[in-house]
């Protein structure tokens, strides 16, 4: 397990690099790869800002043995005297206006192995699989009649290295001994494995060596070269790959006159006049698939389409029942050819539901936490004790392809939500949602309220920006408002526009979202469906508030739900709208564009390496480290004597300052300590004040409602019988009261009883008499009680609730 102690540490020069993809640049401009390296370029030269010259370079080639690209290591010293290094990839770029150059720049996936023309060269020899390059070239030192390789950046990205050189050879892993190692030979394993390799071993170290120990480094007391040799001998074999087609693909088993070929699979008739009938394009059978519960049974395929794009799906084999359409639409969509005619369907629903595999693969039907594994829609995060752990869908599963770049985004996106604390309390609510799970915490979600053109939805873009995810509209079924909380479980959902959907049909799907579970269902045999399920936080826009919306039904909101959806204003109160930091723009507007044009160029970095680092870390020791946070946070800036459902919303706030104060400490965020926490604390005294106050939510909105009617009814409905103006003390029609003026010349007014109900009609009247008392809304009589025995002219001695006139001047104190 990684050090606990620094598991909050910024993330190194290397990870940054290999969470980096390093595809076109943006756009105005950039750096550019060119590879291979013209033949003309000059001598690779570069040198690092701040860390000066390399200390150690390392260059790679293509199976031609062009140059392609170098990888460098920068050697340094820390401010507090610890030794440290950072390895970049250094490539020749097109920097835009004739200009070229050596920069530090990724090349686009796959990437070449390190020495890959001498693994060309060896077709027969060994292959030795390091962790990084300069174990890959002590190794080659060690063992010289053997081939050695690397992938670029050794442990961090494998995946994103082209493996398929490795076809047929013999593969002996020798990872690093530690837990990192570890992964990466279970890995490289797989990756090998899938290329089509002879056979994958892995290197056992003792258990006395080195922690960390790699073939680089001197050799352990007692230990000669020659026991080196041994230990590759002794090597462990994993596993065993099958021979590959001419097509690069692992054909499926031959079975039942099934037979695939590297332009697709057939099927052979018995009767030998008749041809071969082609059934589709190629495809290979990765695995079989099931649940946890050992049930919902399925193949994974892989294939890929027109472009030469490679497509992946867990597919269901309950599709296979009936007529197969949704099986063979979801694989027409995803580029498959799939042949026409009865005969032809019919044998490739025969063939995909005999064809057997031995490798295995665990599906899920949702994304999210599954034990202490996070599945996604492309991939897996945590030890998944060797067996890939996938999503299983009725259709393929999309994953958000990541735009731009890592620091891209940290720069232009992430770095403008500093001193913003709207923006930075939507990004810091993007890294909450995975930690709802690590806390027990409930569903739910916050809306950013204000009025049109003031910068609002740049608090969604930000969050959003962070998984890459797309951002939704408030108009939804009941049934597509619960696909979208379930492919959005323990990740982020963002809702734009609160004001476009129906009333009451947002309310439904509030309350839904988050109460984390959909409608109970009927199958058609009238036994129950399982109710779907969700954890997921939501972020949201809208030019009114929930409550205003819930309005327009002629209903109002429960506390207990404003309090799961947090109505915050999106005014920042600076005089730029949404904004208090416009980082050099000139206003609010251009600043808003700026933010929006960030976050479409560079996106979904963020949230990929935020799980790889919670995975990696000790679950417990996290969950506690989490809560000690959110206790910080409210200890520092939750009024005392709050009311429950404050206390409840605080919680929230809380959680939210604490995920981007740890995504920050893991270096994905580049703020200033405690730039979340302030920018939730902001949020937060905003969204009290909104409320009324730290008091229950129900009183608050039992007194807005008794001045509103006392605004809009005090001259209408109640009688001026103390007045000597015939004309004022005439009756009215629906009467609830009288009123008189008082000393100053201003009106007070005076409910009767059934006056009373209808004023706080909704609520307990007693109760929020009580409550008006303590807001001085109400007089209350000498002896405390909330009605005052009066003489009313021409009605004798009543009982009436007396409103002074600073109830509806805004002198109430409600707190």
């Amino acid at each position: 397990m990684p050090d606990t102690n620094h598991m909050f540490a910024p993330l190194s020069a290397e990870e940054l690099s290999a969470a980096t993809p390093s595809g076109t640049a943006p756009k105005g401009g950039g750096k550019v790869p060119i590879t291979p390296v013209p033949a003309g370029a000059p001598p690779m030269r570069f040198r690092h800002p701040k860390y000066g010259e390399p200390t150690q370079k390392w260059a790679y080639h293509d199976a031609a043995g062009h140059l392609m690209f170098y990888v460098a290591r920068f050697d340094f010293t820390t401010e507090d005297g610890t030794p440290d290094k950072d390895v970049l990839p250094i490539t020749f770029c097109d920097l835009g206006e004739g200009r070229r150059g050596w920069r530090s720049k990724g090349i686009p996936d796959p990437r070449p192995l390190y020495k890959l023309p001498d693994l060309m060269a060896r077709p027969d020899a060994l292959v030795i699989v390091t962790e990084g390059e300069k174990a890959c070239d002590a190794a080659a030192e060690l063992f010289p009649e053997l081939v050695t390789t690397t992938p670029m950046h050794g442990a961090k990205s494998p995946h994103k290295t082209d493996w398929t050189p490795l076809a047929g050879r013999k593969v002996v892993i020798w990872p690093d001994h530690d837990e990192a190692g570890a992964a990466f030979a279970a890995e490289v394993v797989r990756l090998a494995t899938e290329a089509g390799a002879a056979s994958v071993a892995v290197v056992q170290l003792p258990s006395d060596w080195p922690h960390a120990w790699d073939v680089a480094d001197p050799l352990p007391a007692g230990v000669a070269p020659a026991d080196l040799y041994l230990m590759v001998e002794a090597a462990k074999t994993w596993q065993t790959a099958p021979a590959q087609d001419a097509g690069g693909m692992a054909p499926p088993p031959v079975t039942g006159g099934f037979m695939l070929r590297p332009n697709g699979l057939f099927f052979r008739d018995p009767d030998p006049e008749k041809d071969d009938l082609l059934l589709s394009g190629p495809f290979e059978v990765v695995a079989e698939t099931r649940d946890t519960a050992g049930s919902n049974w399925g193949v994974l395929l892989r294939w890929k389409d027109h472009d030469g794009r490679e497509h992946e799906w867990a597919m269901p084999r309950a599709l296979l029942a009936g007529d197969g359409t949704d099986f063979r639409r979801t694989l027409l969509d995803g580029g498959l050819f799939v042949a026409p005619g009865r005969k032809a369907r019919e044998m490739l629903t025969a063939y995909l539901a005999s064809v057997r595999v031995k490798a295995r693969a665990t599906c899920v039907d949702r994304t999210g936490w599954h034990g202490r594994v996070y599945v996604s829609a492309g991939r897996s995060y945590g030890d998944t004790k060797g067996e890939r752990v996938l999503l299983q869908s009725a259709g393929a599963a999309t994953d958000t392809k990541p735009r731009g770049t890592f620091e891209g985004w940290q720069s232009e996106v992430a770095a403008l939500a500093v001193g913003n604390s709207r923006l930075s309390f939507a990004l810091s609510a993007a890294f909450a949602g995975p930690l709802l799970y690590l806390l027990n915490a409930e569903s739910g979600g916050l809306h950013f309220r204000g009025a049109s053109s003031i910068g609002k939805s740049s608090t969604l873009y930000v969050a959003a920006s962070a998984w890459g995810c797309p951002v939704h509209n408030w108009r939804a079924t009941d049934n597509a408002a619960e696909a979208l909380a379930r492919a959005a479980n323990d990740a982020l959902l963002c809702l734009d526009e609160m004001g476009q959907g129906d009333g009451r049909a947002v309310d439904a799907m509030g309350y839904m979202l988050s109460n984390g579970a959909g409608k109970a269902r009927m199958n058609k045999d009238t036994s129950a469906r399982p109710v779907t399920t969700w954890r997921v936080l939501f972020v949201s826009t809208g030019e009114i508030g929930l409550a205003e919306k819930v309005a327009e039904t002629g209903r109002k909101t429960k506390a207990g739900q404003e309090v799961r959806i947090l109505d915050i204003p999106a005014d920042a109160g600076a005089g730029l709208g949404a904004f208090e930091n416009l980082h050099g723009s000139p206003d609010g507007d251009s600043f808003a564009r700026r933010v929006r044009l960030a976050t479409e160029t560079h996106r979904g970095h963020a949230a990929h390496t935020f799980l790889e680092r919670i995975t990696s870390a000790d679950f417990d020791e996290l969950a506690e480290a989490l809560r000690a946070g959110c206790e910080r946070w409210k200890a520092s800036y939750l009024p005392k004597g709050c009311d429950g459902q404050v206390q409840r919303a605080a919680g929230r706030f809380a959680l939210i300052a604490a995920a981007g104060e740890l995504a920050a400490a893991m270096g994905i965020l580049p703020w200033p300590e405690g730039e979340a926490m302030r920018g939730a604390a902001a949020c937060f005294n905003a969204w009290l004040e909104a409320r009324g106050g730290k008091g229950p939510a129900e009183v608050a909105q039992g007194i807005a409602q008794v001045r509103a009617f006392l605004e809009a009814n005090g001259m209408s409905r109640f009688q001026a019988v103390w007045s000597d103006d015939d004309a004022e003390t005439r009756p009215v029609a629906g009467r609830v009261g009288f009123r008189r003026k008082d000393e100053s010349g201003r009106w007070e007014f005076f409910a009767m009883a059934e006056g009373f109900k209808e004023i706080t009609k909704g609520f307990n009247a007693k109760t929020l008499a009580a409550e008006l008392v303590k807001a001085r809304m109400l007089d209350a009589a000498s002896d405390g009680k909330s009605q005052k025995n009066m003489k009313v002219p021409g009605h004798g001695q009543m009982k009436l609730y007396h409103f002074p006139a600073a109830a509806i001047e805004g002198g109430g104190e409600h707190a």
